[in-house]
């Protein structure tokens, strides 16, 4: 015996629970992320305002030693020695210079740029200088403060003031690096719990360490590289986060550049998110606390739902176990508005189906005289025989060298069709061939057949007899398609006259599916007639010939006049079809109006002697009511009909899914 499954209150019970679970989840995330916004807002504002505050430092401390070498740099003595270029004496105002002003290091230059003296450099080569953007500055009369690279990776500020008196003798420049000292001073002025990393960039770019009070180790090349793109972001709104050893840090900074504006290295100011995230940890333990009773309570309103739920399912499984033994007469009493109510509806039209197609099953049991078809049949013409048997499609011939020919199952208004083999695939399939009068008529019809018969293939229903290929075998066109094995719904009509309302609502219901998929896919049959239609032993309908009737529509430009351009079977042909007037999918809405109300009452809704009196009384009359010949027919399938075959396409239902809802509506 198999064992049973986990039962419906059961799986309802763990459903819901984990819904509330996640529900629950979902709240923490939410309220994770409120709070991190808000946390990571507080600290971007700390943190922005620190960056302000170094900022602030950096530009005083320039500043400052501005004062101090303009002050230096106004001494009369100096210009002498500048304009005498008395390179001992140069060095030794170097060396006062750092003495007097705090600088690391000063050099002089003359009024050319030519480097005179280095304090730090005794030797330093006399080279020019004015290519750079701070010594030309100065040397233009004006004291220009900026960034600068000493010995490849030493970031520091300089300042260059002009040696002059009415004319510029030279200048002079001092620097003060961006050291640990300073980075641990930027921080005590600046806020606690934040650190500061001063780097400069070598000729590679890569990034080396000036000044940090971070410690030494954490300072790796990855860090450092990381560091690096967010100085460079330095634009950015929002803080990175980034992390050092075991600790994760908000960060941003700022790219300090050379007067010439090239980037020479930066900063970055971090501080650690555990600060401004210790109030939101605690929040999420009261959440995650308040959660967990919560998911309790939850768990016990569950069981309450799970018994309310199971019940109604319950039935409907029992009316499946007897749906599934062929009785569909089972009363589905669910009516609520939920989805226990929309399953019911969704149970109660299935069971409504079922009924019909069994009805319809049954009633072609009981049509001895329909007879199994593919195609409406009728003789062959002497000519056209003669025609397939020289293309080699006699019955017991192989055709294309693939196709073994049984027999000929019919000629219909367009070509003849046979029953064959595929020896490739093992399948039974139909062959249709095309008479050459379609083709010979317009040059452009072929290509136009060609198109609509590759869109058609595109439909796989079941209500749909399919298209497998279009092909060309010594001058014949031929399609292939599916073989259905059934009865014509014509011979139905025929033989058993009006059908019962159930068959004709099962009849139209698989043409609107039929036609719904087609339409969908920009396909119109354009000749839908109860010809086209079989009915297979299971009640299956199967519509045909989707694509084909467009190689006998010519161009709309050609009018009506011409001889051939009315081609159809004017019965069940929509007024604008006979006009020569742009058409659409409606017309084959017009045209399924046109078999239902013949399905209904055994008669087409209008007749007449010839095809000419037939489109004169389609454009000028209109059809009787068909409840006045078949009384048991209800008043909404009446008035469908006749809305169906409404002379304006715009006042007939506009889809094919319409007619079916509302064919569901009256079932």
């Amino acid at each position: 015996m198999a064992s049973r499954g986990l039962s419906l209150r059961l799986k309802i019970f763990l459903g819901t629970s984990l819904v509330v679970v996640l529900v629950l989840a979902a709240t923490l995330a939410i309220t994770a992320r409120s709070a991190t916004r808000a946390a990571s807002d507080a600290m971007t504002r700390v943190i922005t305002s620190a960056r302000e505050a170094v900022d602030a430092q950096i530009e005083g401390r320039v500043e400052a030693l501005r004062g101090r070498v303009e002050v230096f740099g106004a001494n009369p003595a100096l210009r002498g020695i500048v304009q005498s270029r008395d390179f001992g004496t140069a060095l030794d105002q170097t060396i006062v210079a750092v003495d007097q002003t705090g600088a690391d290091w000063a050099q002089l230059v003359d009024g050319e740029g030519v480097r005179l003296a280095k304090s730090d450099a005794p030797q330093a080569p006399e080279i020019s200088l004015a290519g750079s953007p701070a010594i030309r500055g100065a040397l233009e009369g004006e004291s220009v403060t900026a960034f600068g690279i000493s010995d490849d990776t030493l970031l520091a500020q300089i300042v260059v003031v002009p040696i002059a008196d009415r004319a510029v003798y030279g200048a002079l420049m001092a620097a003060q690096y961006l050291s640990r000292d300073f980075a641990a001073a930027v921080k005590s002025a600046a806020f606690d719990q934040i650190e500061v990393v001063f780097y400069a960039l070598d000729e590679q770019d890569a990034p080396h360490v000036n000044g940090s009070t971070l410690a030494a180790g954490a300072l790796t090349p990855t860090l450092l590289q990381e560091l690096h793109g967010i100085a460079q972001d330095s634009v950015a709104a929002e803080t990175r986060t980034l992390r050092v050893g075991d600790r994760e840090y908000g960060a941003i900074g700022s790219t300090l550049r050379s007067a010439g504006g090239f980037p020479l290295g930066g900063y970055v100011v971090l501080r650690d998110r555990a600060v401004d995230f210790a109030a939101f940890r605690s929040l999420e333990r009261t959440i995650l606390l308040s959660g967990a009773l919560g998911i309790l309570v939850a768990a016990l309103f569950s069981l309450l739902v799970a018994r309310w739920v199971a019940g109604p399912v319950s039935k409907l499984a029992g009316a499946a176990l007897r749906a599934s033994d062929g009785d569909y007469q089972a009363d589905i009493t669910a009516n609520s508005r939920d989805e226990i109510g929309a399953l019911a509806g969704a149970f109660r039209r299935l069971l409504a189906d079922l009924r019909e197609k069994q009805e319809l099953v049954e009633f072609l049991s009981r049509a001895d005289d329909a007879k199994t078809v593919q195609l409406a049949t009728s003789a062959m013409t002497g000519t056209s025989a003669q025609r397939v048997a020289a293309a080699g499609l006699a019955p017991g011939s192989t055709f294309a060298g693939r196709y073994e020919v049984k027999e000929i199952l019919g000629q219909g208004g367009m070509g003849t069709v046979f029953k064959a083999v595929d020896r490739e695939l093992g399948e039974v399939i139909a062959i249709k061939t095309l008479k050459q009068d379609f083709l010979a008529q317009d040059p452009s019809a072929l290509e136009r057949f060609k198109s609509e018969i590759r869109l058609a293939r595109k439909i796989s229903h079941r209500n749909v007899v399919r298209t497998h290929d279009l092909g060309e075998r010594d001058g014949v066109y031929y399609i292939t398609m599916e073989y259905v094995e059934g009865t014509s719904l014509k011979q139905l009509i025929r033989a058993r006259g009006r059908l019962p309302i159930p068959v004709a609502l099962s009849v139209g219901k698989q043409l609107a599916r039929a036609l719904d998929v087609a339409h969908e896919q920009g396909i119109i049959h354009r000749d839908i007639k109860p010809q086209n239609m079989v009915v297979e032993p299971d009640g299956v309908l199967k519509v045909m010939d989707f694509g084909i009737a467009r190689l006998a529509t010519r161009p709309q430009e050609s009018g009506v006049t011409q001889a051939g351009a009315i081609v159809g079977t004017p019965e069940y042909m929509a007024p604008e079809q006979v006009t020569g007037d742009a058409v659409d999918h409606r017309i084959d809405i017009y045209a399924a109006g046109a078999v239902l109300y013949e399905c209904v009452t055994g008669r087409t809704p209008l007749t007449a002697e010839t095809p000419y009196q037939m489109i004169a009384r389609l454009l000028e009359d209109s059809p009787e009511s068909p409840k006045a010949l078949n009384a048991e027919l209800p008043d909404a399938f009446d008035a469908l009909i006749l809305q169906m075959l409404a002379k304006q396409a715009a006042l007939r239902p506009q889809t094919a899914l319409e007619v079916h809802d509302r064919l569901a509506e009256i079932g």
